[in-house]
């Protein structure tokens, strides 16, 4: 009686799979091109998310370019725009010595602004929030810019914050991923999959949680629509987390 082998061909198959698991190189984070979601799906990462990505994950001193100052919004009206974007646009030096670009519907048409506000130089203290210092006799003012030679961004890591913080999902990601192979018939590309939408998952989470990073300031609460997530406000950033796998 002839006995057919059938476990050699499943030892073969196993072997072969975890060697070309074990070659395989999965990069997570924000990608410069194409790389996979949290479902899977392939998508293409904004140019700008790169330097916004960088900025957040090592932090920035963001310094005014051509212009000596520059406009920090401190009203919603003013996000995404320029004080050039405003007819009648003022500047109002605060008694701390800080520079706000500001409009009046009475003063409209009779004062515009100036291309190169001065450079100011205030004193040590800083605002405690957009009005502080604002006269409460000028009620009509609308106080819409504030102006810094430069801005320090905090560090506010992510990608290897968000690793170091689920190390231990990361590995049982990888153990499943081996028993996939070992016990369910998957293949490495498969396998490789299930650690890359694990780990995207990992981090846009740690991402979504307020607590894991330092507070957006007075001036950026005041200004966005998600106030206790500094690292939140159209969740590109966070949709723009792939995967891509190099190797298989």
């Amino acid at each position: 009686m002839q006995m057919k082998d059938n476990i050699s061909p499943e030892l073969e198959r196993i072997k072969g799979e975890l060697e070309r698991l074990n070659k395989a190189t999965i990069r997570v984070g924000i990608q410069c091109g194409n790389g996979k979601n949290a479902d899977g799906k392939t998508q293409n990462t904004p140019a700008d998310i790169l330097t916004i990505a960088g900025v957040h994950e090592f932090g920035a001193t963001i310094k005014a370019k051509k212009v000596s100052n520059l406009a920090i919004p401190i009203a919603k009206k003013a996000i995404g725009k320029s004080p050039r974007d405003f007819e009648g646009l003022f500047f109002i030096r605060s008694k701390a010595g800080y520079l706000y670009g500001c409009i009046d519907p009475k003063r409209r048409g009779k004062q515009k602004a100036s291309g190169r506000p001065k450079t100011m130089k205030p004193q040590n203290k800083k605002p405690q929030n957009g009005k502080s210092e604002m006269n409460d006799r000028d009620e009509d003012i609308e106080y819409l810019f504030i102006l810094f030679p430069s801005v320090d961004i905090p560090e506010r890591s992510f990608i290897r914050a968000g690793y170091d913080a689920n190390k231990n999902t990361l590995e049982a990601a990888c153990r499943k991923a081996l028993e996939g192979i070992l016990f369910s018939g998957w293949d490495a590309w498969k396998a490789a999959n299930h650690i890359g939408t694990t780990a995207v998952g990992c981090i846009q989470m740690y991402l979504n949680t307020p607590s894991n990073f330092k507070p957006k300031g007075i001036i950026t609460r005041a200004t966005t629509n998600w106030p206790n997530s500094p690292l939140i406000e159209s969740a590109r950033l966070r949709n723009s987390i792939t995967y891509i796998i190099e190797g298989i």
